[in-house]
């Protein structure tokens, strides 16, 4: 709990600045676009009659060419905002200080590896829901349903199995929240990052699993109260704004952590007469 804790405490701390970065891209995100494509797929599946494989993507990946658009563009202001937002949480760990007036020097510094790492992300996003898709599909079929609604079983298995592959695909999406920071900070290739964060990720494996998976105990349940009494906008908004307020932070607070590198935005000054 101790990187949770510090976590918050850093948000708490710097929250203007925090919310600052975050909001406009959880504005843009979550009111526009379907961050939780795969919770409202799962809110609506037991009301679905499947006849293809194309019934089962259509909800989890949208249909509408302005859909992709919107991702297009939300790609591009995230990369653009979140080069700048982690660039000063760097600063601010490495110096003490945070330097806002130099933000556009962190966004030169952070941009190439927050491009490649958000490329890396938007695939495995991707890739996991077309997997997820296809393993209820299979199921619908071993279950004898296609056609039909699932039975009540088959709703509860699809569930738990959908829960198994967002746990795993919050292990992988740890690999980028550890990685990027050993990019940024140490200069490496982007593989070289990637087997360090194999290598700290798996000495805490399961403190770094519950870490990722933390806020969706809230985001989750929000997410789909808002799919079924009509405030999905408000909800999705709101919830990309912690997921994007706490993910940065997280990342560099167990980077550092895990990494046993000194932080000096929490060390406290004394000065003597």
């Amino acid at each position: 709990m101790k990187n949770f804790i510090e976590t918050i405490k850093y948000i708490g701390k710097n929250l203007i600045f925090v919310m600052g970065f975050a909001i406009l891209p959880a504005c843009f995100v979550g009111g526009l676009l379907q961050p939780f494509y795969i919770t409202n797929f799962l809110v609506d599946y037991k009301n679905l009659k499947i006849e293809s494989f194309l019934d089962i993507l259509k909800p989890l990946f949208g249909a509408s060419w302005v859909d992709v658009l919107n991702w297009v563009l939300s790609f591009i202001i995230i990369i653009l905002v979140f080069s700048a937002f982690i660039g000063n949480i760097e600063n601010h760990f490495r110096s003490g200080k945070l330097n806002l007036s130099s933000t556009m020097g962190f966004v030169n510094n952070s941009i190439l590896s927050m491009i490649v790492y958000a490329i890396i992300f938007l695939i495995g996003y991707v890739v996991v829901k077309f997997l997820l898709g296809l393993i209820i599909f299979i199921l619908h079929i071993v279950f004898g349903r296609l056609g039909l609604e699932p039975t009540m079983l088959l709703y509860v298995i699809s569930v738990i199995v959908s829960l198994v592959v967002l746990l795993f695909s919050g292990y992988l999406f740890s690999y980028i929240l550890i990685a990027m920071p050993d990019t940024n900070i140490c200069g490496y290739s982007v593989a070289t990052s990637l087997s360090d964060a194999s290598d700290l990720i798996n000495k805490n494996i399961f403190k770094t699993l519950f870490l990722v998976a933390l806020p969706f105990l809230f985001v989750i349940p929000f997410v789909c109260l808002g799919h079924i009494f009509n405030f999905e906008a408000i909800s999705s908004v709101i919830s990309v704004l912690i997921l994007f307020m706490y993910y940065p932070v997280l990342g560099y607070t167990i980077y550092f952590d895990y990494s046993r590198l000194e932080r000096y935005d929490n060390i406290k000054k004394y000065y003597y007469k």
